[in-house]
């Protein structure tokens, strides 16, 4: 298990870590995550990775549209393999969102 790319610049409000777990990349997300850190993440966040297989959010505290974008996008290659991707852990803040974009039937909610 280790970190595969992290970014986190001085001055955003959230961070997006992909991280390796026994089952797969894991795709972990903290504080605020809005469109700047969605940009920071394309600008510097790995190319040509594998599909994150779960999303931890237990430690974001808000998800915008592009957030969630990412999500699904990062998520996208699981579903196409079969595999249903999971939600672990999400904050009220986020469970609302996702419910009510209509995107929680992509995910296997965890906690």
């Amino acid at each position: 298990m280790g970190t595969i790319h992290e970014t986190h610049s001085p001055g955003l409000p959230g961070a997006i870590q992909l991280v390796e777990e026994d089952g797969g990349p894991v795709l972990r997300l903290s504080g605020e995550v809005d469109s700047l850190v969605v940009d920071d993440w394309h600008a510097t966040g790995p190319q040509g990775s594998r599909a994150a297989v779960a999303v931890d959010v237990s430690a974001a505290t808000f998800l915008d549209c592009r957030g969630l974008r990412l999500l699904v996008r990062e998520t996208e290659p699981t579903r196409q393999s079969g595999r249903v991707p999971e939600l672990r852990h999400p904050t009220r803040a986020v469970r609302r969102v996702v419910e009510m974009s209509g995107a929680a039937p992509l995910f296997a909610t965890v906690g």
